[in-house]
């Protein structure tokens, strides 16, 4: 049984972090977060959002409403009208912007939507260490041939004490793993209780993740039904194990909790959260899912308590060999 949940093991291992992956991108934190100005009135019937951790724009515009979008060298670069979505294939920006692949000339057809989004280099915040709104970013426009601008700011996130959750997790690890292994008749309900808490908690960052990174400006459901998927499954196999069995299945839980959550390490070390969690909850969320699935695929590891009365009892072999004697 133990080699059976062993390749179990491996298997979701290797398939979680990419079936639980943020979106398109590993993007989980960053150290801006970017704001667009009100709307002016010259924006009337444009819709805009920023997209994919504040890299992307996504420009929709209602039904009789032409939008040019212009490129860096404030070359024609993107129009929506009433046939669709276009883009100039000879524009330098749509192609460093890789809008389109090069080779092309004149004006493209994307979609016959009236929606387009794209990673839009001008939204690439400038280096700086200082905390709060730092510079301005601008994206020229015209909208029913009036000219104007998709204006915003980068705004510097402070960072958080890094060292300090760290030192929590370590610790937490430390005192779980060392109660676990000094108190056997614990160590079994502590290693099942850890790896359901860990993996309830790796289930919800990821998907909260998902619910904010997703390229399209949707939610990610690909992504968080892959993870309901896995979770609902470890579940039955949990609470159809017993005994022993039953332990090692939480230790391959909290072992999956802990590689899901490692994609999430960046939170630790940028202030801005692309999460549907605010940023603090995120961080704890991950921790819990680091500390209590280390804890569980430790002790799960560790040899079987058995019952330590029967072990200080004499066997019968012995009292056989007492009584010749």
């Amino acid at each position: 049984m133990r080699r059976a949940l062993l390749i179990a093991g491996i298997a979701m291992l290797v398939g979680a972090p990419s079936a639980l992956a943020h979106g398109r991108t590993p993007t989980v934190a960053l150290d801006y977060r970017l704001t667009l100005d009100r709307p002016s009135a010259l924006l009337t019937g444009v819709h805009l959002r920023i997209l994919d951790g504040d890299r992307s724009l996504q420009v929709r515009a209602d039904p009789g409403v032409v939008v040019l979008v212009r490129g860096v060298l404030r070359e024609p670069l993107l129009r929506i009208d009433a046939a669709g979505v276009w883009v100039n294939a000879s524009s330098p920006t749509a192609t460093a912007d890789k809008v389109i692949a090069p080779g092309r000339t004149g004006w493209v057809r994307l979609s016959h939507g009236r929606t387009v989004a794209w990673h839009e280099h001008r939204l690439q915040p400038p280096p700086s260490s200082v905390t709060g709104p730092a510079v301005r970013f601008a994206i020229p426009v015209e909208v029913n041939g009036v000219a104007g601008s998709v204006g915003g700011s980068f705004v510097r996130v402070k960072r958080p004490a890094t060292l300090l959750w760290f030192t929590a997790v370590i610790a937490a690890v430390g005192i779980g793993t060392g109660v676990g292994i000094r108190r056997r008749d614990l160590r079994d309900p502590l290693t099942v209780v850890l790896g359901i808490v860990g993996g309830a908690a790796a289930l919800l960052a990821v998907t909260t993740f998902a619910a904010r990174d997703a390229p399209t400006g949707g939610i990610g459901w690909l992504q968080i039904g892959s993870g309901i998927v896995i979770g609902a499954v470890l579940a039955v196999i949990l609470v159809r194990s017993k005994g022993r069995r039953r332990v090692h299945v939480a230790g391959v839980i909290g072992a999956i909790a802990v590689a899901a959550s490692l994609g999430s390490l960046p939170v630790y070390w940028h202030g801005a959260v692309i999460s549907a969690l605010p940023g603090s909850a995120a961080r704890v969320a991950c921790a819990v899912a680091i500390a209590g699935g280390l804890i569980s695929a430790l002790l799960s590891l560790a040899p079987d308590s058995g019952d330590p009365q029967r072990a200080a009892r004499p066997t019968g072999t012995g009292q056989r060999k007492r009584g010749r004697a």
